[in-house]
């Protein structure tokens, strides 16, 4: 039996829904449809949030996440933020598909190969 490897973390929201004075439960966007609960420490949330537990309660949080995990231990929760982190600037722009195409418009994000169609 081979099993699959886990997948990069991915950039995902979390929300606390009950703030015990050990443990925090979670769920995670993407993470069986919200359905389940994951643990996580209290210390942990309260040093990134800065607020007091009574004040957990129903937060949002973003975090890096294993989503294709079955279990909460598989999930590898970390980099938690208050805030949705900026991507580094520093970026290398990915080339277009090939095509056959000479020349391309269109930005990184929405980028098509020109042709006599174009409006």
């Amino acid at each position: 039996m081979t099993l699959n490897p886990p997948t990069a973390h991915t950039l995902t929201r979390a929300t606390i829904h009950r703030a015990g004075p050990v443990t925090v439960l979670v769920t995670v966007q993407g993470w069986y449809n919200e359905q389940l609960l994951a643990p996580v420490r209290t210390e942990t949330l309260l040093e990134v949030t800065g607020r007091n537990r009574e004040d957990l309660r129903r937060s949002s949080l973003w975090v890096m996440a294993r989503l294709d995990a079955t279990t909460y231990a598989g999930l590898a929760l970390h980099g938690w933020s208050m805030n949705k982190p900026v991507p580094s600037p520093s970026y290398t722009a990915a080339a277009p598909p090939d095509s056959g195409a000479d020349a391309w418009a269109g930005t990184l994000a929405n980028t098509v190969p020109a042709s006599r169609w174009a409006a």
